[in-house]
């Protein structure tokens, strides 16, 4: 995020069960579990965007949060962190309307940057898929590395583009359930994600997703206010 080299990065997808609390969740967020969720220090760099589709469409949340680990070892980060997230449950230290969409903790497999475009991102275009039945998981992870994600910088849209894969550690298994193996982002300093989508879209299909890839998400989020 914004030129950083993350080795791993948490992917928290939420809404409130109370439209009429956004605000007050929000704020909630960005002022106090920011500071609850990075107080260990192993993920860090907390940034907060807002869906761009309003209503946000089925199986998406207004609220992305967005975390970066650099430990070396991202499997072992999510065990240790795994202890810090059951000590604020405990504590009763999570939003009482939070619901839960999409969570993932992913391990950097590629990132590539467009020198010409300013490293801050204004807006993220995410992509979770899975390898089909009948493919080979880790070869559909290699041939997007080396084929998908530089198709996308190609057409000179984003700052920086990124593969990540799910981490093999069940440690948040309950409550994340079967989350997607593979997620793309790919970040922009332009300021209209769907915009965004929507050309990337028309260029490269959804995603430029090969053939052996399943969709499951495809979402757009710009940067909230700090």
């Amino acid at each position: 995020m914004d030129g950083r080299q993350p080795t791993g990065v948490m992917y928290v997808n939420t809404h409130v069960n109370d439209s009429s609390k956004e605000d007050e969740y929000d704020l909630w967020y960005r002022q106090v579990h920011f500071r609850d969720v990075t107080e260990p220090g192993i993920f860090v760099d907390a940034t907060m965007f807002h869906n761009a589709n309003r209503p946000p469409a089925d199986g998406e949340g207004k609220f992305l949060a967005f975390y970066e680990t650099f430990w070396d070892d991202v499997d072992a980060a999510t065990e240790v962190f795994k202890k810090h997230v059951d000590q604020l449950a405990r504590e009763r230290q999570i939003h009482a309307g939070t619901v839960g969409v999409t969570f993932g903790i992913y391990k950097r497999v590629a990132l590539e940057f467009s020198g010409q475009r300013r490293p801050f991102s204004q807006s993220v275009c995410a992509f979770l898929f899975d390898a089909t039945d009948s493919a080979d998981a880790e070869a559909l992870g290699r041939h997007y590395a080396e084929h998908c994600l530089g198709d996308a910088m190609g057409t000179g849209l984003f700052h920086t583009g990124s593969l990540h894969e799910r981490v093999r550690s069940d440690a948040f298994a309950d409550a994340a359930g079967e989350q997607p193996r593979f997620l793309a982002l790919y970040e922009s300093d332009l300021g209209d994600p769907r915009a965004l989508a929507s050309i990337l879209g028309e260029k490269l299909g959804v995603g430029a997703l090969p053939k052996e890839a399943s969709l499951r998400l495809a979402s757009s989020f710009y940067r909230a206010a700090p």
